[in-house]
C-alpha cells in the first residue's frame, strides 16, 4: 500500500491546512503525504500506547505505566518525598533510592500501586449520597429549594461541580480511559464504581418511598443508578472542558448563575421516564407508543390529547 492510497482514511478530510497549527509552510506541507505519514506514524503510536482496549495483547510498545506516567520518576519521587518527610519524633528524615527500591522492585510496579493508591479517597464510602438525601427532604425553606424540580437542580449542580474539582475523579477518569487493561486497575475501577452506584442506589430506593413513588415494572433500581451514575459521568467530563460562554446556559454541564447542571435535565427525564404515573405499564410499552402502531401511522391528533397515543 503505498502513501497516497492510505493518506486519507474514508469520511476524514483531506485538507488538513486549517487543522494542523504547528507545521511549518502549512499552506504548502500540511497536505504534503510525508506530513501525513508523520502524523499517521505518531498516531499509530499513541494508539499502541494510550488507548489499546483492554483486551488487547501487549506489543511492541512499552508498559503504559511507563509511558502514562513517565514523568513520576523514581529520583523525582525520591527527591519529593524527602523535601517534606518527617520521620516519628519530629527529626528530619531521609528517604533514599535504595529505600524506594527496597520496596518495589520495578518503577513499574510502583506506578501500579500509586495509580491505585491515588484512587483511594474514591474507594471511600460516597458521602454524597447522604448530603443529597438530606437536601432531599430538609425542612428549611430559606434554603430557596423547595420544589423537587429545585431540590433536584442543587444535587446535581453540587454534584457535578464536586466531582469536577476531585482531583481523584478526574485521576479516575484518565486510568479508566488509559489503563483499563491493567487487571489491577481495572479491579480498582470496578470498586470504585460498586460503591458509587450502592450508594446512590440506596438513595434513589429510600427516596422513591418517603415520597410514595414507584418504578416503572420493567426496570430496577440498579437500572436507575445505573444509568444515572453514566450520565453523571458524562456531564462531568464534560465541566472538564474550559467553560464557555458560546454554549446556551441551558446545555452547559454546569450554569453557576442558577446553580443548575444539565445533568438536571437528564435526571429529571430519567426519573420521569423510569416513574410509574399509576397505568403499571412498562417502560418499553409506554416509549413504544409515542410512536403509535408498529403497522400504521400515528394517531392524528394525538398531541393534543393529555397522553399521546393512549389506549
Amino acid at each position: 500500500m503505498t502513501i497516497d492510497e492510505r493518506q486519507v482514511p474514508q469520511g476524514l478530510p483531506e485538507d488538513l491546512s486549517d487543522l494542523l497549527s504547528e507545521v511549518r509552510h502549512a499552506d504548502v506541507l500540511a497536505n504534503d503525504p510525508c506530513t501525513r505519514e508523520f502524523l499517521q506514524a505518531g498516531e499509530r503510536l499513541l494508539h499502541d500506547v494510550l488507548v489499546r482496549d483492554a483486551e488487547d495483547k501487549p506489543g511492541r510498545a512499552r508498559v503504559p505505566f511507563d509511558e502514562l506516567l513517565a514523568c513520576v520518576s523514581r529520583r523525582q519521587v525520591v527527591d519529593e518525598a524527602e523535601g517534606s518527610w518527617t520521620r516519628p519524633g519530629g527529626k528530619a528524615g531521609k528517604l533514599t533510592e535504595s529505600a524506594f527500591r527496597y520496596r518495589w522492585n520495578t518503577q513499574a510496579g510502583f506506578l501500579r500501586d500509586l495509580a491505585i493508591y491515588s484512587l483511594r479517597s474514591r474507594l471511600a464510602t460516597p458521602g454524597q449520597a447522604g448530603k443529597a438525601a438530606s437536601l432531599l427532604f430538609e425542612t428549611d425553606t430559606d434554603s430557596g429549594h423547595g420544589a423537587f424540580d429545585e431540590k433536584i437542580d442543587c444535587i446535581a449542580y453540587r454534584e457535578v461541580l464536586n466531582l469536577k474539582n476531585d482531583k481523584a475523579f478526574r485521576l479516575q477518569m484518565i486510568f479508566q480511559a488509559i489503563l483499563a487493561h491493567d487487571d489491577q486497575v481495572a479491579n480498582a475501577l470496578r470498586r470504585v464504581n460498586q460503591a458509587h452506584v450502592a450508594a446512590w442506589k440506596e438513595f434513589y430506593a429510600d427516596a422513591f418511598a418517603r415520597l410514595g413513588l414507584r418504578l416503572r415494572p420493567d426496570v430496577s433500581w440498579d437500572d436507575l443508578a445505573h444509568a444515572l451514575h453514566a450520565a453523571t459521568e458524562g456531564v462531568v467530563f464534560q465541566a472538564l472542558l474550559p467553560e464557555t460562554r458560546h454554549l446556551p446556559p441551558s446545555v452547559r454541564p454546569l450554569d453557576h448563575d442558577k446553580q443548575t447542571s444539565l445533568l438536571a435535565k437528564i435526571a429529571m427525564a430519567i426519573i420521569l421516564a423510569f416513574t410509574d404515573p399509576g397505568d403499571g405499564e412498562p417502560l418499553r410499552d409506554a416509549v413504544r407508543q409515542l410512536a403509535g402502531p408498529p403497522d400504521g401511522p400515528a394517531q392524528a391528533g394525538a398531541g393534543q390529547t393529555g397522553r399521546p397515543f393512549s389506549r
